[in-house]
This record gives C-alpha cells, structure tokens and sequence, in this order.
C-alpha cells in the first residue's frame, strides 16, 4: 500500500512540474525573441481574443514542449545526476528527437507549424538546429540540477501547508492539465494564421 501512495505522489509531483517547466519555458521563449527581436509575439497557449475592442486574454502562459520536456528532463534523467557531462550529452540528443518528433506529431494532427528553424545555422528541415540542441543539452542540465530540487522543494511545502486539502491540489493539477489541452486543441480552429 505504501508503494501505492508514492507512485500517486509521485504523479502529481510530476504534473506540478510539468506546469512550472511549461510556464518557465513561456517565459524564456518570450524574454529571448524579445531580446532577439524587439517585439513581444505570441508564444504558447496566452491568447488576446477581442469581442469588438474589448480585449480578452485567456489560456494560460504555457508552452507544452517545455512542460513535457522538462517532466522528462527531471524524472527520467535523474539517474545520471552524478554525470554532467553524459547528462549534457543525453539530454542534448534524447530532446532534439523529441523536439524533431513533437514538430512532426503537430503538424500532421494539428496542421500547423509551431517552430520554424530554417533560417537558423545547420537545421534539419526546420524543425531542429544545433543551436537549440546545444539549449536542450544546458536545459537537462538546469533542470535536472536546479529545476527538479527546487519544484520538489515547492510541491513538498503545498502538500505541508495545505494537507488537509492535498485532494483539492491533486483535482487543480489535472484540471490545469485538461484545460492546457483544450487551448491547444482549440488554437489551430480560433487561429488558423498562427505559427
């Protein structure tokens, strides 16, 4: 029974981290197009809608390649904490795949291209550059050094200060994770010109 309760444990944690790699990723992607380009664009899943000139920002400030990579990032590879430099080297080659694979999944079911890389040095077929395979190798390293302890540190103290009502987190956290779903299933039909 108590192999039980950490797997269910284990679950929750993992989507609390799912969302806060998601919203870290909103905000690098934001900060470094921004600094790149000057211009504030739309990333994720943080939509302006406007019902006449009244503006209506809904969805949430999320991207889920980095969600889910990053869950991966801190679950999957902490066994090779102790190797920073055959965790650089995994994390760099197991995330562009996934990266490559996530860019072919959207476009066959979503019909839309999320990332365009075919501008950027040694990219293959725009969907992955070295330039973002040298990031996904820092972020394994970020996330499996500094991310994964300090959201583990979180979660522990949510649970704490509120474990009378650890349910009610448990049902906000699939919640969370339903309604990301909906926005990005919704996303392609409101904004077909989005990329």
């Amino acid at each position: 029974m108590q192999h039980l309760k950490i797997k269910k444990v284990q679950f929750f944690e993992i989507l609390f981290c799912l969302l806060g790699c998601g919203i870290f990723g909103w905000i690098y992607e934001t900060v470094f197009v921004f600094i790149q380009d000057g211009t504030l664009t739309d990333r994720g899943i943080l939509f302006v809608s406007y019902i006449g000139e009244f503006p209506i920002i809904w969805g949430l400030p999320f991207i889920l390649i980095y969600g889910v990579g990053g869950a991966i990032l801190i679950w999957a590879f902490k066994p090779l904490k102790k190797n920073p430099i055959l965790l650089f080297i995994v994390g760099l080659v197991s995330m562009t795949a996934f990266e490559y694979l996530t860019a072919v999944i959207s476009e066959a079911i979503l019909g839309m291209k999320l990332w365009d890389y075919s501008d950027k040095f040694m990219n293959f077929q725009g969907r992955i550059c070295l330039f973002t395979s040298f990031m996904w190798g820092l972020l394994t390293l970020l996330a499996v050094y500094v991310f994964g302890p300090v959201f583990h540190k979180l979660y522990a103290k949510l649970e704490k200060k509120s474990s009378a009502h650890v349910g009610i987190i448990h049902v906000l956290l699939v919640v969370l994770v339903i309604y990301i779903i909906v926005c990005y299933l919704l996303r392609p039909v409101l904004f077909p010109t989005m990329v």
